[in-house]
């Protein structure tokens, strides 16, 4: 193996946001002075983006878009003392929702490695440090962030756990925050390898409009043998004000993340599972019409 000693590749930091403003005005500024020299930062706006614009041209001297066929493409940059982080803003012409959001942030990126973060995301000045040297094993796909909610007494999560019960796959917190393998890493903190996750295809568009892709990539991922792990060290809040739940409300919310769920366990479940799944319906169909 190469000596590693001078590991040190770029990170683009992609960011999906959708009326986002109040939020990146809130955080980009720390996302900013986490990075390195030379690391890039991409917006990907999914809609509401004039007052976005208008801020960012205000701030981070954002030049005349590029169109394309399918949104507009603006380029700025932040400097702070030796420091230099280019800064690329996509303005989408028509909504994608979060997946196909993201894919597009990672599609443009120049960088090997992925931040990839929601907007209502904010990074300690050590986050990219603590993630970026776990890439130095080949073998792995992503690394997610140990996160803290503020606004719910600093409640964390960022590792977690998937189990295989009554047909279903469920999903919960891990029971510890060590450092290690996780189950699947968060769409909104966690570090890619930016070939690997264009090898797999990135999220998968059957979980449109979101809920449950980030599970489906990893578990993907982990099937070609890769590594998903968790990093406490790489701290971030995450107060969870994005607006899916104004946008959809809760019980659309909740029909949305069961649909996901009985893709994700048909398409990984293997012929056994499969037929517990088919043989546990009655009893989930029940179990859903009592709530």
């Amino acid at each position: 193996m190469k000596n590693q000693t001078n590991f040190n590749p770029g990170v683009s930091v992609v960011i999906p946001t959708y009326q986002g403003k109040i939020l990146l005005k809130k955080n980009l500024p720390c996302v900013l002075k986490s990075l390195r020299n030379g690391d890039e930062v991409i917006i990907v706006d999914d809609g509401g983006f004039k007052e976005t614009l208008v801020w960012l041209k205000k701030n981070y001297g954002l030049g005349r878009g590029a169109k394309s066929d399918n949104y507009i493409l603006y380029k700025g940059e932040f400097k702070q003392s030796k420091k230099r982080v280019d800064l690329v803003y996509v303005a989408n012409k028509t909504s994608l929702r979060f997946a196909a959001n993201s894919n597009r942030g990672v599609e443009l990126a120049r960088h090997p490695l992925i931040f990839l973060v929601n907007d209502d995301v904010s990074t300690y000045f050590d986050t990219i440090k603590k993630l970026v040297p776990h890439f130095k094993d080949n073998g792995v796909f992503a690394v997610g962030c140990l996160e803290f909610d503020h606004q719910r007494d600093g409640i964390k999560s960022g590792k977690n756990k998937l189990w295989f019960e009554r047909g279903m796959f469920i999903h919960s917190k891990a029971d510890d925050f060590k450092f290690g393998q996780t189950a699947w890493a968060s769409g909104g903190s966690a570090m890619f390898n930016k070939d690997k996750w264009l090898e797999i295809g990135g999220f998968d568009l059957a979980y449109y409009p979101a809920y449950w892709e980030d599970i489906d990539l990893s578990q993907t991922a982990r099937g070609r043998g890769w590594k998903i792990l968790f990093e406490p060290q790489a701290r971030v809040d995450h107060n969870h004000e994005t607006t899916n739940t104004d946008v959809f409300g809760q019980s659309k919310i909740e029909q949305m993340s069961w649909r996901h769920a009985n893709i994700y366990t048909w398409k990984h479940a293997d012929i056994w599972q499969k037929i517990a799944y088919l043989l546990w319906r009655p009893y989930w169909w029940w179990k859903r019409r009592m709530i």
